[in-house]
């Protein structure tokens, strides 16, 4: 799963972390939240990205920076990623039904792109929703492609013969990583967000985005920054015409009936198509 921002949990998990997320699935008690992201040069509505809470029942709310890596230690993360992939698809699919047509992407753990059922599950989850793969995008973090590139090659090609895009996560410009992963069957490079962070404060930074900017023009692909917190960084973002930004200045993550709520709100004082 992809990494945010640090949220304060309410108490440490118990010792039982294992045993408690067996039950947690079983108990219905994971659930997704959505964040929007925004097209930079237009301000339209450019999609959502799914992200998985726990509701424990005594610790609260928590994000996934406390289970993510017991998931993947204890091979649970294959029916919990199953789980997020159905219902991000299966929400995305009501949305487009009520007319709206927007991306939803969804985070890939390690351990689910090695698993040799990862891609029945993202077909399955595209056949029982009837989501429209070209807006569906798996987010992959660079060293999950980049560990054994001959068979990430292999394997985002098959995933791609069903209409899905593929996104490379926290992507840092200025490193060696773009020449391999343009190796790769990908669409969409996201930035860091501890990138991002320091765009404001280093000239560097704003040339090593420009640079990736150019580059991905002539190669067909997308870069979203992700982590964008105030202004300056939006419009340093758009002035070096990065497509898409996320971050708290648009909008926290949110469950979906919130998220109906600010695409009505969206729609009304932006103007702008959904």
């Amino acid at each position: 799963m992809a990494r945010e921002p640090a949220e304060p949990n309410a108490a440490d998990v118990t010792p039982d972390l294992a045993l408690e997320l067996a039950q947690a699935l079983v108990d219905e008690q994971f659930f997704l939240v959505y964040q929007p992201t925004i097209d930079l040069q237009t301000n339209a509505f450019a999609g959502v990205e799914a992200l998985i809470r726990w509701r424990h029942p005594r610790h609260g709310v928590l994000s996934p920076d406390r289970f993510i890596e017991e998931l993947e230690a204890s091979g649970q993360i294959g029916p919990v990623g199953r789980w997020a992939l159905s219902t991000a698809c299966a929400q995305g699919a009501a949305w487009h039904d009520r007319g709206y047509r927007f991306n939803v992407s969804v985070n890939v753990s390690p351990r689910q792109f090695e698993t040799p059922d990862f891609f029945r599950d993202v077909a399955d989850a595209l056949s029982t929703s009837r989501f429209d793969p070209s807006l569906l995008v798996l987010e992959f973090a660079q060293a999950t492609l980049l560990g054994d590139r001959a068979q990430s090659t292999q394997r985002l090609e098959h995933l791609k013969t069903l209409g899905v895009r593929v996104a490379v996560d926290d992507f840092e410009p200025g490193t060696s990583a773009l020449d391999e992963l343009e190796e790769l069957p990908i669409d969409i490079v996201k930035l860091d967000r501890e990138f991002i962070a320091g765009l404001s404060t280093s000239s560097e930074a704003t040339s090593l985005v420009h640079s990736l900017v150019k580059r991905s023009e002539t190669r067909h692909l997308q870069v979203i920054a992700s982590g964008i917190e105030d202004s300056e960084q939006r419009a340093q973002l758009k002035n070096e015409k990065v497509h898409v930004g996320q971050g708290y200045l648009f909008s926290k993550p949110h469950e979906a009936e919130e998220i109906d709520r600010f695409l009505e709100d969206f729609a009304i004082f932006s103007g702008k198509p959904l």
